[in-house]
């Protein structure tokens, strides 16, 4: 039993070992050229993360890396999963490559569970769990938070993006070239994506098809209604510099409304986050008022099953409480 989980170790950390390599040196050749490799590489991101169907933009996306490795690039781009992580990765303006971000959520999860199983004695069926909580989940929740934080700026700087676009093709502008003067004047992270929006178009692909890979790369709600308005009115004629800048309008008053409820939810999300704590200040009082009083909890199997119900019992009241308080207008 023992030289059977010895081996297991010992091969999760050698491959973990040669995965690593092969990245590092890989990235060792290629720093020789860093700074055309990164101005392509964030290009290439943007537009794979769109799912292109154009055939020019295909030729430049099997050049976009799922990891620096082509051998590995190859095998990741066969699976449908790596596609979606590589638009979240975008999204989430978060600068990984889908193959980094494996391996740190495996590297996170073997060595958590190595220190957790060898150096803390843990049972390994309570390793487990709390090893796949911190290698998988905890690196999928910062990136999904940062996709969150990268949508909340973008909705904020569409309306004077909106307003831009507006002027732009009042003063006679097309379209296209007022998307393009936006992304060299407004900042990150709409600029980028503007960007990214005239090199499609620039591709000769159509504006609806471009449009929609916009909203799946940004992410962004109010992104949507904006797109939504220039196809509508692509689709009907009108004045889409007026339209633009009503909806702006209506933007910025949404976007009052909700930071009114943000502050009043404040409270709420406070009261949680005082709850969600308490149990780790009680227990750590309690170690150093009688640090014997809790031997039972780590000393017996029946303790390690306590503890591990109420961390998961904490964690399901944790997301069901901020669910009950994230408020969307």
């Amino acid at each position: 039993m023992i030289i059977n989980e010895i081996t297991i170790i010992i091969s999760l950390i050698a491959f973990l070992a040669v995965v690593g390599l092969i990245e590092g040196f890989y990235m060792l050749y290629r720093s020789m050229n860093v700074e055309r490799t990164q101005a392509v590489s964030k290009r290439l991101r943007n537009l794979s993360a769109s799912g292109l169907s154009n055939e020019e933009a295909l030729s430049l996306l099997r050049r976009r890396t799922f990891s620096e490795v082509p051998a590995l690039n190859r095998i990741l781009a066969m699976f449908p999963r790596s596609h979606s992580l590589d638009r979240m990765l975008v999204q989430s303006g978060v600068d990984l490559t889908v193959s980094r971000y494996l391996l740190i959520q495996l590297s996170l999860f073997v060595l958590t569970f190595l220190i957790l199983w060898l150096l803390l004695k843990v049972f390994w069926f309570l390793a487990l769990p709390i090893a796949m909580l911190l290698g998988f989940y905890v690196p999928y929740a910062y990136v999904k938070a940062k996709k969150r934080e990268r949508a909340r700026k973008i909705s904020e700087q569409l309306p004077e993006a909106m307003d831009f676009l507006a002027r732009s093709m009042r003063a006679g502008n097309p379209f296209s070239a007022a998307i393009k003067q936006a992304s060299r004047e407004m900042a990150e992270p709409i600029a980028p994506e503007f960007a990214t929006t005239f090199d499609e178009l620039n591709f000769g692909m159509d504006l609806e098809d471009t449009l929609r890979h916009l909203a799946q790369r940004s992410s962004s709600e109010e992104m949507r209604y904006f797109i939504t308005a220039v196809l509508i009115q692509k689709s009907t004629g009108g004045n889409l510099a007026e339209v633009l800048n009503r909806l702006s309008a209506v933007m910025r008053s949404r976007a009052r409304t909700f930071r009114e409820i943000r502050v009043l939810a404040a409270e709420m999300k406070f009261s949680a986050n005082i709850l969600i704590a308490l149990p780790f200040v009680v227990a750590g009082a309690l170690l150093l008022l009688n640090p014997t009083y809790l031997y039972t909890l780590v000393e017996t199997t029946m303790g390690y099953i306590v503890i591990g119900a109420q961390l998961g019992l904490m964690l399901l009241g944790y997301i069901v409480i901020h669910r009950m308080i994230n408020f969307r207008v």
